[in-house]
């Protein structure tokens, strides 16, 4: 499982090469959902409870595009021209170079529930993208195979969906205080000086057995995810009230100050608050996807 496409392998020293290539860059790349045409949908009713929903993303047809994907604490399992693939938690922001006209389809996981689908522990492929034949083995050749024969690229979602229901009975739930931690931070709620003693007081168990379980859950601890969600937070609040303050923003999604939520935006993103508002504010609204048939 410790073989990945190199090209991914992205999250040894994370936040020092977050801000190398932010100095490279002659401006800021476009956010992930603002480039192109993304859609989501709905998963299947029997796959709701590990996946969060269906995607499609396909690229400008002018330029190859180097987007930004910012950390939002999901796993996917996706589809493109390079084949079916894993792509790992994230801990900083990603910055895929991509074809122009590219097409990927995928699957996101819920917070937590990658591991035990996938049956692998997630700090194994944080920061990577590894080929989904190392995992699920030959089937996966089955899969491409239809994958590429059908005529559209909704018609290839829904063979993917098929393949993820055929293996259902055979996924198990994340653990119980895995379940709880997320839950306890995916809370709307002001930061608290020390929130993961907090977490650990309300789920019943010991900081190193909390660490243990995040690392295999989530592929890194409950302290950075806490951050990933504050962020997401800030970015949901963007795409609703465009018009707001930062300071405004900043407050509501759990940020002591709009100094915090600066340090915090350019840690995990290279971008400032400023230009995620303003990329935010431009395209606002996910789509749905047209054709899209996901069950049996």
């Amino acid at each position: 499982m410790g073989t990945s496409c190199p090209a991914y392998d992205k999250d040894a020293d994370a936040p020092e090469r977050l801000q190398q290539e932010a100095r490279q860059r002659p401006g800021p790349p476009a956010l992930a959902q603002t480039s192109g045409v993304y859609r989501e949908q709905s998963p299947p009713a029997a796959l709701a409870s590990h996946f969060k929903c269906l995607w499609l993303h396909r690229m400008p047809d002018s330029t190859p595009s180097t987007i930004a994907v910012v950390p939002d604490g999901c796993s996917d399992i996706i589809w493109s021209s390079n084949g079916l693939a894993i792509v790992g938690p994230d801990r900083v922001a990603a910055f895929p170079k991509l074809t122009a006209g590219e097409t990927i389809i995928g699957a996101r996981f819920r917070i937590g529930a990658a591991a035990s689908w996938l049956r692998t522990p997630l700090r194994e492929i944080t920061g990577q993208t590894v080929p989904l034949h190392l995992v699920w083995g030959p089937a996966t050749n089955e899969i491409e195979a239809r994958m590429r024969e059908a005529a559209s690229m909704p018609e290839r979602l829904g063979v993917l969906a098929a393949a993820l229901l055929g293996r259902q009975s055979a996924a198990e739930p994340p653990p119980p205080n895995i379940a709880a931690c997320v839950a306890h931070l995916q809370v709307d709620r002001l930061i608290l000086d020390d929130p993961i003693r907090t977490l650990v007081r309300e789920i019943g168990t010991s900081e190193r057995t909390l660490r243990r379980l995040c690392h295999e859950h989530l592929g890194y601890g409950a302290k950075t995810l806490d951050r990933i969600l504050r962020l997401q937070r800030f970015m949901t609040a963007c795409r609703s009230r465009p018009g707001d303050t930062l300071a405004n923003l900043a407050v509501d999604a759990g940020y002591a100050d709009q100094a915090h939520l600066a340090r915090e935006a350019r840690g995990l993103t290279s971008f400032t608050p400023r230009e995620i508002q303003r990329q935010l504010a431009a395209r606002f609204g996910i789509g749905r996807i047209e054709g899209c048939r996901t069950t049996p």
